[in-house]
């Protein structure tokens, strides 16, 4: 048994403690790489979605504020992760590209992805692993309908 669960625990409470150890389990494997925190989910928001967007729209996506979104973007651009180009059509607006590091960025994250999963899941049959996807799907369609 885990030291910070007890199974009188709500589900909820589980869930937050599953989450503060996978996050604690990324941060030790991203160490080396000198990220700091919220630099990786910007970057993935942006290799998966695309690059390009503007500021608020990483904001949106990211659900955080755009100080925030600011200092993380001008991390990246002085780490050479990204870059800043005008708009052509409203020159008023900065649209956030990916560097050609891009490809770098995009072999990590699924190294990190892999590592994740095969920690989470080492110890689950495939039909286990099925059935959490399945009941994780049911549980984000729930919460987006709310």
């Amino acid at each position: 048994m885990v030291e910070d669960y007890s199974e009188e625990d709500s589900l909820h409470k589980l869930h937050l403690i599953v989450h503060k150890k996978l996050i604690k389990f990324l941060r030790s494997e991203l160490e080396p790489y000198d990220f700091n925190r919220g630099e990786i989910p910007l970057l993935y928001k942006l290799i998966k979605k695309g690059d390009g967007k503007t500021q608020t729209e990483i904001c949106d996506m990211l659900y955080i504020s755009k100080s925030t979104t600011s200092k993380i973007i001008q991390r990246l651009v002085e780490k050479d992760y990204l870059r800043k180009e005008r708009d052509e059509e409203d020159r008023r607006v900065t649209r956030i590209f990916l560097t050609e590091r891009k490809e770098e960025i995009e072999e990590l994250l699924k190294e990190l992805d892999d590592k994740a999963e095969n920690k989470m899941l080492e110890d689950f049959e495939d039909e286990e692993k099925e059935q959490l996807r399945e009941y994780l799907e049911r549980i984000l369609c729930n919460l987006e309908g709310a």
